[in-house]
């Protein structure tokens, strides 16, 4: 009975260590976004960032966004759902200028649109479908009240604010952080050593007290045949 509450310590403090453990893992999703300015959609994060006197054009932005965020880039927009959780974003916590830069550009070899970032142009929201005649250099801004693109001259986009995004990898958000394997790797090794060593330390205090036990029924059974054989003993000297 002695040996289970003998045991018992080691089980608890087995316990002990693995809520520890698991109270120290890390949470997968604080891993997502670079910090907490950033917030998360689908495979990117997002953050709207107060522009410096440095910013003076387009790329200069894509600098600063990429100082902020190693991989970040000013904004590409590649389907309506993200230009909807855009729009969202600066009607509910935003609040940033009625026009930001969009990462995008018209390239005249190719008469046709691209995006900085070099992904493909899926889609489009111009608020009206004037041509591409104008300026040299033609960007694309987006109205943070609408939610439309318009069509400007890349010397004057607004950059007194940027909207950065930042990509998420595929294995980062899509399959389990081996973080997440870690607590319970730790607590189930935890809990096999301990119910091992409390079963080990059963089987050891039975199998010294069956051995105590053993010793003393040898040295009662053995008395009776040593005084029978003194006696045999005697009676063969008097008989001689």
């Amino acid at each position: 009975m002695g040996a289970p509450l003998l045991a018992s310590p080691c089980l608890w403090s087995g316990l002990i260590v693995a809520w520890a453990a698991t109270a120290a893992a890390p949470s997968p999703e604080g891993d997502v976004c670079p910090s907490s300015a950033w917030v998360s959609f689908g495979s990117s994060c997002y953050a709207l960032m107060q522009g410096s006197v440095e910013t003076q054009n387009i790329d200069d932005a894509r600098e600063f966004c990429k100082g902020n965020a190693s991989g970040a880039d000013i904004i590409s927009i590649n389907n309506k759902e993200e230009n909807a959780f855009i729009l969202k974003s600066f009607r509910t916590h935003w609040h940033g200028p009625e026009y930001i830069s969009l990462g995008m550009f018209f390239d005249t070899d190719d008469d046709t649109f691209k995006w900085y970032d070099d992904s493909k142009v899926n889609f489009t929201n111009w608020m009206e479908e004037e041509g591409n005649e104008g300026p040299v250099d033609i960007c694309a801004t987006m109205h943070t009240v609408s939610g439309g693109w318009k069509k400007t001259g890349c010397e004057y986009l607004p950059l007194t604010a940027i909207l950065c995004e930042k990509a998420v990898l595929y294995e980062k958000k899509y399959l389990p952080d081996i973080k997440t394997w870690t607590a319970p790797l730790v607590i189930t090794s935890t809990v096999i050593v301990a119910v091992s060593a409390a079963f080990l330390w059963f089987l050891y205090q039975r199998k010294v007290s069956s051995g105590t036990r053993w010793t003393v029924h040898s040295s009662t059974t053995q008395a009776p045949y040593s005084d029978e054989a003194v006696l045999i003993v005697e009676e063969s000297e008097y008989a001689a």
